[in-house]
């Protein structure tokens, strides 16, 4: 009789403990590293106070100093990132930096420099900002989320 009461009050917490720890507030990715489940992709998603700020760098990137020297990109939403677990690179064609997750693997601080950086362009990441991972699926989705100035960002790469 005791032995079965202690199971019944196991398998209780179980059921009652595992919904409570989810990995990420929109999602659960349970067995698998972050770190590797992550490969970059394309923005799908870039919001300030929910308001999108894709035509703002859609708009910014068709001028000098924000595209190749003088040729147009038409989307630069069109332009993969890439992203190497073994060493953090993260890259893309309009510039190149570096994409770290926390210890917990709950945040990421990016690093990256446009390639016209010196030529004024504006960088669309907030340079060493601990952004919050609010979803990572298995398919390598990623929505992160930061807030900066009394304001917050979401970008989301799929």
């Amino acid at each position: 009789m005791y032995y079965r009461l202690i199971k019944i009050a196991f398998i209780i917490a179980v059921i009652v403990g595992f919904p409570g720890c989810k990995k990420y507030p929109e999602n659960n990715l349970w067995f698998k590293n972050p770190e590797k489940t992550f490969k970059g992709g394309y923005i799908t998603s870039f919001n300030r106070n929910g308001v999108d700020l894709m035509p703002y760098y859609r708009t910014l990137y068709k001028n000098f100093p924000y595209n190749y020297y003088g040729a147009s990109i038409a989307d630069v939403f069109s332009l993969p990132f890439t992203y190497s677990s073994s060493n953090k690179d993260f890259s893309s064609e309009i510039g190149s930096g570096s994409l770290e997750f926390s210890q917990t693997k709950r945040e990421v601080e990016i690093t990256f420099k446009p390639i016209n950086e010196a030529y004024g362009a504006e960088n669309m990441f907030i340079d060493k900002l601990s952004w919050k991972i609010i979803k990572l699926t298995k398919s390598g989705q990623m929505k992160i989320r930061a807030d900066y100035n009394f304001k917050y960002y979401e970008i989301q790469f799929n």
